[in-house]
């Protein structure tokens, strides 16, 4: 049976592997908001946003179809990639 100071101890070093996680989120999230503008960025300036369009397109049915669990996070951003691209959706 785990000592009071065993378990204190357990619990210390969880809440450390939290905050841990919860540092690595955060990095993950800015990296991807540097990525996005960067993306973005080029794509307003693209000669042949259409193309881009129908490829982005392709490559997010299958991004979709491999990560179903995924699927309904990525069209959030999916929605905006493809507005930059000239696509509105209603």
């Amino acid at each position: 049976m785990d000592t009071p100071d065993d378990l204190q101890q357990t619990l210390a070093a969880m809440s450390q592997n939290v905050e841990a996680l919860k540092e690595n989120q955060f990095a993950l999230v800015a990296q991807v908001q540097v990525l996005q503008a960067a993306l973005a960025s080029a794509l307003m300036h693209h000669p042949d946003r259409k193309a881009v369009l129908a490829a982005f397109e392709r490559y997010m049915k299958v991004a979709k179809d491999s990560a179903p669990n995924l699927a309904t996070r990525m069209e959030g951003l999916e929605a905006g990639m493809l507005s930059l691209l000239g696509k509105h959706q209603a």
